[in-house]
């Protein structure tokens, strides 16, 4: 169990493994989702009638500015992921271990 940096005697992780784990989990989870976000993103912010849904935005976007525009936007969403996902995951750490402790 050492090789995962688990304290033999009580089972759990330190901190800094805890917010690494949730920090690099909501990166992740923002590396996947950020070309569906431009997607829905340019959707809503057309005007009226320039696609006819979804489907037209992607065919429209890999034509006139390529893959790369899917990724647009994914340096300030992994700033702010890494901090906040590793302050929620380590929230929801805190609060497992002092609710089975009272019980």
């Amino acid at each position: 169990m050492r090789v995962q940096n688990i304290d033999p005697s009580t089972g759990e992780l330190p901190l800094l493994a805890i917010l690494a784990a949730g920090g690099s989990a909501g990166m992740a989870c923002w590396t996947a989702s950020i070309p569906f976000d431009v997607l829905k993103s340019r959707y809503q912010s057309a005007p009226d009638g320039t696609y006819s849904g979804v489907l037209d935005v992607y065919k429209h976007l890999m034509k006139e500015e390529g893959p790369t525009a899917l990724f647009r936007g994914i340096r300030p969403a992994l700033i702010r992921a890494f901090p906040a996902n590793a302050a929620c995951f380590l929230g929801m750490e805190l609060s497992r271990k002092l609710l089975s402790s009272s019980t």
